[in-house]
């Protein structure tokens, strides 16, 4: 029954064999080596697809139940791609006896949909790979030379729905634990512009929660936050967004320890209507943001950049304005270098109460949502010019969001997106249980079949191939 397996594994012992000794020859290095062994490796998967697919439709044709219920029709060849390449295999077509109605019955088994040309494995991988480059080069990623059409890609997000990632959001808050106990809790929010096909322009919003810098010893690492997690919609209000960072600090911390709470961020709109949300939030205009206008209206003059530091500090509105005045005398004649100071002037006015330089030590090294921004989102979203629909970017943000929230996008894809309730018939069901012991022994007939495996000396190669042959592997694809 696995005659064809056999011999790809007799093959791929013969070529280990032989890449050893060129190897020792200095014929070849181990990189050309191992991409001549993933050649062989994928054929061998390519084979067992095949094998499983060819087996299942078998069983389901050779059963009385199935001869009871159903009719052949005729026998169609059907291609694959899946994650080891292309796979043909052949299946029957059957006519129900009682209803009229047609049905590929070993498909439902392996859990192929109708219409599908893509296994869900390789869809899975191209989401993991997609939110971290192009879908050209996500689809090579996963396949190689095998060709996938960018639009195929295109095509996998668009059956992903906005609603299906935050569900699973909900699921990994489900499993959180025991909440915990912090004195200080930060959030920081800032937003990306993203260009549609349309022409039209969309702000991504994020916001993230943080609980401060790690340290070592006493030593701040800056760069490195505790506790990050990430919200990040194009489609949602602010509304929306706050009341999930809302719920989330409920469920994650206990609320009633937690002495200060701090918003901070460039002073948007949305971005202030998390006060709104978030209890005993305190809104701090973010150093960032702040120390750019203070550059703008300095102009490259240490005195003035210094004196307005030193007025923000000690809330010196007075010595401010005097300052932001000899700069604009300064810039006398160059029009656009005094509008800029006056846009700046406002800007610094209008959040003169939020503007916090010696709070402590956290938010005196600023706000770090801009390089999140730019980390999280800009670097797939808008660092380079593209055009997405509105849908298919709502859908990436949320998927960046999910991945530097530690979920395993792969994982997630085939347990939260692909999979659907049971709906294989009894007749199925009573197929696959009655099959399933004489389909252990044929397996372990196999394994005799390869003298490596039969002596049952363990050894590398001895583990590698019974890694191929295990029953579990079959087991966890056929049923």
């Amino acid at each position: 029954m696995f005659d064809n397996i056999i011999a790809k594994i007799e093959e791929l012992l013969n070529r280990f064999g032989e890449g050893i000794v060129e190897i020792l020859r200095g014929e070849k290095d181990i990189a050309k080596y191992s991409m001549e062994l993933k050649v062989k490796m994928d054929e061998i998967g390519k084979e067992m697809i095949k094998e499983v697919c060819g087996l299942v439709d078998e069983i389901v044709r050779n059963e009385k139940e199935r001869k009871a219920r159903y009719d052949v029709v005729r026998k169609d060849r059907r291609n694959i791609k899946t994650i080891f390449g292309d796979v043909e295999y052949i299946r029957t077509y059957y006519k129900n006896k009682e209803d009229g109605g047609y049905v590929y019955l070993a498909d439902e088994i392996l859990g192929i949909e109708k219409y599908q040309r893509i296994d869900k494995a390789v869809k899975a991988a191209i989401v993991e790979k997609v939110v971290e480059m192009s879908y050209e080069k996500a689809a090579k990623e996963v396949l190689g030379e095998e060709k996938i059409t960018r639009q195929s890609v295109m095509n996998i997000l668009k059956r992903i729905e906005a609603a299906q990632l935050d569900r699973i959001e909900d699921n990994k808050k489900g499993v959180a634990g025991s909440k915990k106990v912090v004195k200080e809790l930060y959030i920081e929010a800032d937003e990306d512009h993203i260009s549609l096909q349309s022409g039209e322009g969309k702000i991504a919003k994020l916001a993230y929660i943080n609980e401060g810098y790690k340290e070592e010893e006493g030593i701040v690492k800056r760069k490195e936050l505790k506790g990050v997690h990430y919200f990040s919609s194009i489609k949602e209000k602010p509304e929306d967004i706050w009341s999930k960072v809302s719920e989330y600090i409920e469920e994650r911390y206990e609320t009633e320890k937690i002495e200060k709470i701090y918003l901070l961020g460039d002073g948007a709109a949305w971005i202030k209507e998390g006060l709104e949300w978030i209890p005993r939030a305190e809104f701090v205009l973010d150093r960032f943001h702040l120390m750019r206008e203070v550059i703008r209206i300095s102009r490259g003059n240490k005195k003035i950049f210094a004196g307005i530091i030193e007025a923000l500090k000690g809330r010196d509105r007075e010595k401010f304005e005097k300052l932001v005045a000899e700069a604009m005398e300064k810039a006398e004649g160059d029009e656009k270098a005094k509008k800029r100071i006056r846009d700046s002037r406002r800007y610094i006015a209008n959040h003169w109460d939020n503007i916090v330089l010696e709070l402590d030590n956290r938010i005196i090294k600023g706000c770090s949502a801009e390089g999140h921004v730019s980390h999280v989102l800009a670097d797939r979203m808008s660092s380079r010019p593209r055009g997405w629909s509105e849908e298919g970017a709502e859908v990436m943000v949320k998927l960046l969001s999910l991945k530097y929230n530690g979920v395993n996008l792969r994982e997630a894809y085939l347990k939260e997106i692909c999979s659907k309730e049971e709906k294989k018939e009894k007749i199925l069901k009573e197929i696959v249980r009655k099959n399933i012991k004489k389909i252990k022994k044929q397996i372990e007939e196999t394994r005799n079949n390869v003298p490596i495996l039969a002596r049952g000396k363990v050894d590398l190669m001895f583990r590698v191939l019974k890694g191929l042959s295990t029953r579990d592997f079959l087991n966890a694809v056929v049923f």
